[in-house]
């Protein structure tokens, strides 16, 4: 059964943009082209004030239980996965809540991010070798995302800014080699990047440093603006935040101080994800404070916008 069949059997489940999800404010951007965006699920308070909200509002409320009803009905479609020692039968349910919930490698004993043989015919197969990322649809997923951070079965997280933006990444030799990284995420601890797996592995983890040239007195010249005006600040970047082809805005730090993370995407592409700390980067230009101050400038702003926004909508 393929991705599409079961998208045929179930599509109320597979709607790109539900009432709850328009209601609850999904993205809140801060640069007009969306490249940079605070998603109301990255911060506790606004989740808190989400939960409120939804709880508070009868319609809300009812178009939650709705969706809450259309993934639990992921229970009817069943998944064999073989693995060396027998066929696990499981659910397209059960499949989205472990790998949610990072529970594939204790409750299956099988790697999230390797390939599987899957069947979604019978135990006997026919068996198909795919990433278990490959049976997922992006916004069910988001839809479990939402729904266990709202009934409590996903840890809330500390607030974080998204960025869908490039910059450059140095490293081997006197830093002689080159290429892009993705910027993924400003945290109030440090900075999330991401780039393609076999990248990582083969040319940047046998290195002992690395640096990334990024722009960070674009955000430091941002702090205290208003929305209006940190919109309007932002635009001048809006197609290349935060890159930097200048040695002086180079970001030092050591491989080893990275916290790393695979993962497949939605598009089945294999990245890996790489976190470092604040306290790890080392910069010429003595700007990382920087970049805190903006997450924290950020961070207070959007928490009163909320506030304001939900009550207004409440009312």
């Amino acid at each position: 059964m393929s991705q599409a069949t079961i998208t045929e059997i179930f599509p109320q489940i597979f709607q790109n943009e539900s009432t709850v999800q328009q209601s609850l404010g999904e993205d809140f951007s801060l640069c007009d082209n969306g490249n940079m965006v605070f998603h109301w699920a990255d911060y506790h308070e606004t989740c808190d004030a989400v939960k409120k909200r939804m709880e508070n509002i009868p319609e809300i409320k009812i178009e939650f239980k709705h969706k809450e009803m259309a993934l639990n009905r992921l229970s009817l479609i069943t998944v064999w996965i073989r693995t060396e020692k027998k066929v696990h039968q499981t659910t397209m349910f059960d499949l989205y809540e472990r790998y949610i919930l990072n529970q594939m490698q204790l409750s299956l004993g099988i790697d999230p991010f390797g390939p599987i043989e899957i069947s979604f015919i019978s135990g006997t197969g026919p068996f198909r070798s795919m990433a278990i990322a490959e049976c997922f649809n992006n916004s069910t997923y988001k839809d479990f995302v939402m729904v266990y951070l709202l009934r409590g079965k996903l840890p809330k997280r500390d607030y974080r800014i998204r960025l869908k933006s490039k910059v450059l990444m140095e490293y081997g030799n006197d830093f002689s080699q080159a290429g892009l990284i993705g910027l993924e995420q400003l945290t109030m601890n440090g900075i999330l990047f991401s780039l393609d797996s076999d990248v990582f592995l083969k040319s940047i983890s046998p290195n002992s440093e690395m640096r990334i040239l990024i722009d960070s007195g674009l955000l430091a010249d941002a702090c205290g603006k208003d929305l209006a005006a940190l919109k309007n600040h932002l635009s001048q970047y809006a197609f290349n935040l935060m890159y930097s082809s200048r040695k002086e805005d180079a970001v030092t730090f050591q491989v080893q101080d990275l916290d790393v993370q695979s993962s497949f995407d939605f598009l089945k592409n294999k990245k890996a994800y790489l976190f470092v700390s604040y306290e790890k980067l080392s910069a010429k230009n003595g700007k990382i404070e920087g970049i805190r101050d903006f997450v924290k400038h950020t961070r207070n702003m959007i928490s009163e916008h909320y506030k304001e926004a939900l009550v207004a909508k409440s009312a």
